[in-house]
Parts: structure tokens; sequence; C-alpha cells
């Protein structure tokens, strides 16, 4: 692959050079994340907008000399990306906004943004010729990643914490991966498949674990970028939880601006629930400090967005950079705004967005009522997961059907 050089530490800088074959997860010496390093120039030498332009696939492979695999003879036959990007129709005008965005990534192929890291993820494991893929997961990605594996007839073992939502065990059960409800928290999850890959030398997807998760999620910021016909958004809202996906935008935008493909890279927001806020008081930690090192709080995570509840971001520390490089902020929102935005969303947009998915939008609402965002600005909420993926939760404040016989007069009195 001559368009990687290799690997390189997210905060200390230490670089590896690329050996063929081998996926290298983490620092050696300071146990960082890694992030993928790619040769610039070579690309631009082999890849354009034209290219783009007269391209059919709308995948996230229409973007693979951007990507880290060796060929696209392995990727899942499933339709991955280029999900729809929505004007609101009303949400934005009811919170003086005038050019909002919604990117649905709910309509991938297990109903989450996860497919994106799950699809590099499992591609490279391919490559490497991997027998088993494991990964943790409050529920998406690992759905996402068993979705994946059996299109593809990959094995695949995840571990979700007990409590984690019906529909998306289900999913998993569906899907044919073999399922460890741990009982404990998502982090206990997490550490523990660490040890069992350790053990049995099984590929992990973990996300801020496995580098080419990061790789995934990034195609979302081209997707953004080439949909609204090359004008980059101001302000981009998302949800965190582990950090990944916010660090993965922030890595495509930074592709985009180093191959020329964009101007500018805008600000991107993270978008928190109270109760599971740790990269929210990170960020202010290091707004008061800045010449401090990034430290990433730990939190006991209890927020009715399963997709987003984490004591410790694992991907927290690429977040917080990603945060303030761009100069951007973080936000941080009740339980009740999260199922308000699910109800708005739905009621207003035609969008089904499970609680995670919607708290990009109750942050977008929190800043904009205060006065916060421009309402000239083009600001892009991405919506990371599908609500069939947690009706419980939208149940809450969906209300309930009118009960009534199969009698017309009883209708009309109602209707009148």
């Amino acid at each position: 692959m001559k368009h990687i050089r290799g690997y390189e530490s997210a905060l200390s800088g230490n670089f590896y050079s690329y050996e063929p074959g081998k996926i290298k997860y983490q620092c050696d010496k300071t146990g960082e994340n890694l992030d993928v390093v790619y040769d610039y120039d070579y690309i631009k030498k082999h890849f354009n907008k034209a290219d783009l332009k007269d391209s059919r696939d709308y995948s996230i492979w229409r973007y693979a000399p951007m990507l880290p695999v060796k060929t696209l003879d392995h990727i899942p036959p499933l339709q991955i990306g280029w999900t729809p990007l929505y004007k609101s129709r009303k949400l934005g005008k009811n919170i003086g906004l005038d050019n909002l965005y919604f990117k649905d990534d709910g309509r991938n192929p297990s109903a989450s943004f996860k497919d994106r890291a799950s699809a590099i993820a499992l591609v490279r494991a391919i490559e490497d010729g991997a027998t088993i893929v494991t990964g943790a997961s409050t529920g998406n990605a690992g759905s996402s990643m068993a979705c994946l594996c059996a299109s593809v007839g990959m094995p695949a073992v995840i571990f979700v914490p007990e409590k984690a939502p019906v529909a998306k065990i289900a999913q998993l059960l569906i899907f044919g991966a073999k399922v460890f409800a741990v009982r404990g928290t998502y982090d206990e999850a997490f550490d523990l498949c660490l040890k069992v890959s350790g053990e049995f030398g099984w590929i992990n997807r973990n996300t801020g674990y496995n580098p080419f998760t990061r790789e995934g999620k990034k195609t979302c910021a081209f997707e953004i970028c080439e949909q609204l016909e090359w004008e980059v958004p101001d302000r981009v809202f998302v949800s965190v939880g582990d950090g990944n996906i916010i660090s993965g935008l922030w890595k495509g935008f930074r592709d985009l601006f180093k191959l020329g493909f964009i101007d500018k890279i805008p600000k991107l927001y993270g978008v928190q629930s109270e109760k599971s806020n740790s990269i929210f008081l990170s960020v202010k930690e290091c707004k008061l400090d800045p010449d401090a090192d990034i430290r990433i709080c730990t939190v006991k995570a209890t927020t009715i967005a399963d997709s987003i509840s984490v004591d410790t971001p694992r991907d927290g520390q690429m977040a917080v950079r990603a945060i303030l490089e761009t100069d951007g902020d973080a936000v941080q929102v009740s339980d009740e705004d999260i199922l308000d935005a699910v109800k708005l969303l739905g009621k207003n947009e035609g969008i089904f967005a499970e609680p995670a998915g919607a708290t990009a939008y109750a942050g977008v609402r929190k800043l904009a009522l205060m006065g916060d965002l421009p309402e000239d600005e083009t600001i892009v909420a991405v919506i990371t997961g599908n609500g069939l993926k947690d009706v419980s939760s939208a149940l809450k404040v969906a209300g309930k059907p009118i009960g009534i016989n199969p009698d017309l007069d009883e209708v009309k009195r109602y209707i009148n």
C-alpha cells in the first residue's frame, strides 16, 4: 500500500514504519492510540475530485484511495455509507438557524454509524488472515461487526454489558455472533475483550484500540463535504461516547484539507449527556489550563443514551484534540433534552433517532436557544443511530395510541 507511510502515536508523535500484513494497535512506548499516516503527495497523483464525480459507487468505497485497504477484493457486499444529508425542514427555523442539516447514519445496514468503522476493521482483518474477529460494545459497534461479519462468513465474538438494549442484543444473535453478556459496565466488557483477544490471538475491533475504526468513521466527513458540493460546513455536531467518531470526523476533514479538496476545517462539537460527560469535563479542564497535557476525566456513566454511556472514553485524548484544534467545543445536555430531541426529530423531520443519535441535535438546540450559533452558518448534526435500536426510550416521549372500538362514530367523536 504505497499510499500509507505508517502509524503515529496520537499524542507523543512516535512514528512506526508500515508493516504489511500486521495490525498494530497501540504505541509500544506510551500505550497511546495510533493514527494511520498517509502519503498525501502520492494520493494527489492518483486521486482527485474528478474521480469522485465520475464514480457510481455510492458507498464508502468510492474513497478507497484514501482508505487503509490493499484491494477491494474483500469488501462486504452490503452498502455502507453514502447516507442521506437532509436540510432541516422545520427544526432549524424553530431555533433560528437558516442552514441546519442532518446526516442520517441510521440508514446503514445495521442502522448505525458504526458500520463505517466495522467495514474497514473487517477488511483489514481478512487481509491480515484473521479467522475470528472480536469486540466490546454497548450494542451498536457489536451489532455492526456481527452484521458485516455475517455478510462475508467471518465468525464474530462480541462482549456487551448485560443491560444493553434488547433490540441490539437481538441483532447480535440474529447475525450469528457468539455473544457474552458481561455482568458489569461497558468499560469492564471492553477490558475483558482485550484480555480474551490477547489470549486467543483474535483480531480486536474495539473502538479507540483498533486504529482502523477511525479510518472508517472519517468517511462521514468525506460524504458531508461532497454532498454539500465541497462547501465545508461551519460547524459539525456529533454525540460522543468513546470519542472515536469525532476523532474520525476530524481525521476525515484533515485528509481532505491536506489533499486540497477543501480550504478549511469545520469547528467540531462533541455533545454528551450530563450523566456521561467525561469529554465535556476534560475539554473544560484543558481550556482552563491550555499548556497542560490532555487528561481524560473518569465518570460514572448512567445516561439513558446507552451508545454513549462510557466511564472512561477510550479515544478520549484524540476527541479532545479534535475539539480544541478546530476551535470547537464540548456541550452537555440532560437526558430529558435528549429524549425531547428524539421526539422533535421524528415529528418535525421524519428522522427516527435513538437517544445517542438525537444527542447531536440536542446540543445544537441548546446552543442555538442560548444565542451562541450564528443564524446564517451551515451546521451539520450527525444522527448516529436509528430509533428502532431503543424503542423503550422512544416510548417514554412518544405518547400513547388512542384505544377505540371498531366504530366509525367513535372515531368521529375523537376527531371532532
